[in-house]
């Protein structure tokens, strides 16, 4: 009980400094790409430092949400096992991969207006992403839980992208109260950045190659980094032979930050984990099949 109450108390203190500097170097990209059985998802961590866990989340693990009131308390049991990453404590997680190919990711988006309080039970916008990583396999399951359950403040403002083994992919938002989600096609721009799915789709087709005339723009901004990366994906779609995971990188490196923590490519049709940080350039793989997921195993993280 004591170790419980020190690791709330630690966890309380590190967000409370890491959100007074979140907004001003968060500018976090994710893409996918679907070619033939080559399905991969890449993302940056724009942040201000790059020390994180890698934690190996195993099934059949009873767990209960961190925000909760007596009346409002959400516990589930995983049916999957994952892999994260994440710089606020076990089991509130910056991103990660399930056994059964699910990614999802998370970035910035300062519009965010979560539900107001009602009868579904709450989870913080951070946990949520265990809670779907626990119980889901699909894209359309991750959307189903909305209705049993609401995602209430306590991190931060983020949107999330979400991509399954099936090549579904989906942008969602919590916009004025309510759940905003996208279905996005395969023939559709599969990336997502620091503005509205529908703003930075409507932005893109101002551009070359999308509708428009305007070359795309070098720089930070997230509509550029959008473009940019949506250009990438559909010049690789179209007609690129370089090695998938090796491009996936190239399109990271392209709307890299300084502020870059790191970058990971998840490798869905092979389930392997490919990732750098900023002070540890060179890359590492994690093999799904190297872990054992059962809860009787010894819990494991870097």
């Amino acid at each position: 009980m004591k170790h419980s109450k020190m690791m709330k108390i630690t966890l309380i203190l590190c967000l409370g400094f890491c959100l007074t500097i979140h907004q001003s170097v968060s500018a976090c990209s994710a893409f996918g790409i679907c070619k033939g059985r080559q399905i991969i998802v890449g993302k940056n961590l724009d942040w201000f430092c790059n020390t994180a866990f890698l934690v190996v989340n195993k099934r059949n693990v009873t767990k209960k949400t961190f925000l909760s009131s007596s009346s409002s308390i959400l516990e589930w049991t995983s049916k999957y096992g994952s892999i994260t990453f994440t710089q606020n404590g076990i089991g509130f997680t910056s991103g990660g991969m399930n056994e059964a190919g699910l990614v999802i990711e998370e970035s910035w988006l300062g519009q965010t207006k979560y539900p107001t309080p009602d009868e579904r039970p709450v989870i913080d916008e951070i946990q949520w992403i265990q809670y779907q990583l626990d119980n889901c396999s699909t894209v359309e399951e991750v959307i189903k839980t909305n209705r049993k359950l609401r995602i209430q403040k306590y991190f931060g403002e983020s949107h999330y992208f979400v991509y399954d083994k099936s090549g579904n992919a989906a942008a969602i938002d919590f916009l004025n109260g309510e759940m905003v989600y996208h279905l996005i096609r395969k023939s559709d721009a599969q990336v997502l950045t620091n503005d509205t799915y529908e703003l930075s789709s409507d932005s893109l087709k101002n551009f070359e190659g999308f509708g428009g005339s305007r070359i795309i723009p070098r720089g930070p901004n997230s509509l550029f980094r959008f473009a940019r990366a949506a250009k990438m994906v559909k010049d690789y779609e179209n007609n690129n032979s370089t090695n998938i995971i090796d491009y996936g990188f190239s399109i990271l490196s392209d709307v890299s930050q300084r502020s870059t923590a790191w970058s990971v490519v998840y490798d869905i049709s092979n389930l392997r984990i490919y990732y750098k940080t900023s002070s540890s350039p060179e890359i590492k793989e994690v093999s799904f099949n190297k872990f054992d997921f059962d809860c009787s195993s010894p819990m494991m993280l870097i």
